[in-house]
């Protein structure tokens, strides 16, 4: 189990240090960019060097968010005092800059996904938070740290992503009382909501289109499954990001309380997994090294994707016969 440090300590080894790098977990979603976006900003406007070091480029459909400070250069940080990975805690979440991250004279952890605590000097970790944001909100009013307009608009997509605009169970009061202080920071709620929500591209609408074509009802219609694969993508010239949210489509089908959504990417298969009203989806995905929450969890098959759909229908149909 982790020994969690008090955000008060956190703080004061941000403040103490010069040199700040920022690890989210590989392809970061909203809260992960947000989570380390509003941090690195409050940060730099506290006279520190802060970067975000990415694997990649913001993946398009969170370009619109405050990514100024993001980097793929590992060396813009000769040895930084202090390394954070946020959203993540565990080296296999971004093994590609796992060394650069050892090289943080103190190395600490920010994330609401329960985890061993493999690695790392400091940690805050929990499980209880809807969203890492939430986590940073709080570190930033302990610290007395300015929550300006910009990074109040960081935040709230971290919160609103990872609860589904406030709609997934674990939005939590707390997630309201934190979006009602960041909306009297002059957050533009329009432009977000239609960034994240309301800008669909065409090629997303002909990949789900497909995908949902190929779906499958398992365990009397309890369970729905599909898959995207990397030929798929290649006919309509698209991206795995043009698929993001079909796992959530998978999931709002009526009578569905499980859904699995199988993507191929350099010869494995990645997998998203949602639960509804009930269901553990976290409990298949360590099956396979995976994790997460109760409702939303994934994990990596290194296997053809024939293979990954049968493992996974398997899994989802034994589940409802314990």
């Amino acid at each position: 189990m982790i020994s969690n440090s008090s955000l008060k300590d956190i703080g004061r080894m941000l403040m103490e240090a010069e040199n700040i790098l920022l690890f989210p977990h590989t392809s970061p979603d909203g809260d992960a960019i947000g989570s380390c976006a509003a941090l690195c900003r409050a940060l730099r406007e506290a006279g520190k060097t802060v970067w975000i070091l990415l694997d990649e480029p913001v993946t398009g459909y969170l370009a619109f968010m405050d990514t100024e400070f993001c980097t793929e250069d590992k060396d813009i940080i000769g040895k930084p005092d202090v390394c954070v990975c946020i959203d993540c805690s565990e080296e296999s979440r971004f093994p590609d800059r796992a060394a650069k991250y050892r090289e943080g004279r103190i190395k600490l952890c920010l994330d609401h996904h329960v985890t061993s605590g493999s690695f790392g000097d400091y940690y805050y970790v929990d499980g209880d938070e809807a969203a890492t944001a939430q986590i940073v909100y709080r570190l930033l009013v302990e610290m007395g740290l300015e929550i300006g307009k910009t990074t109040a608009e960081s935040l709230y997509i971290g919160i609103s992503t990872d609860t589904g605009s406030f709609r997934h169970s674990n939005t939590t009061a707390e997630s309201h009382l934190i979006a009602a202080q960041l909306f009297k920071k002059g957050i533009d709620h329009t432009r977000i909501i239609v960034n994240l929500y309301n800008s669909v591209s065409y090629k997303r609408v002909r990949m789900e289109s497909e995908i949902l074509s190929r779906m499958e009802l398992l365990a009397e219609g309890k369970a729905a499954i599909s898959c995207v694969t990397e030929e798929m993508l290649a006919a309509e010239n698209a991206a795995l990001e043009d698929c993001e949210g079909v796992v959530d489509a998978l999931r709002d089908i009526r009578g569905v309380e499980l859904a699995a959504f199988l993507k191929e990417k350099s010869g494995a298969v990645k997998v998203s997994l949602r639960a509804k009203s009930y269901g553990n989806v976290d409990e298949i995905a360590v099956k396979f090294g995976g994790g997460g929450h109760v409702k939303a969890a994934g994990c990596t098959l290194y296997m053809s994707m024939d293979e990954a759909m049968e493992v996974m229908k398997k899994e989802l149909c034994d589940y409802w016969e314990r």
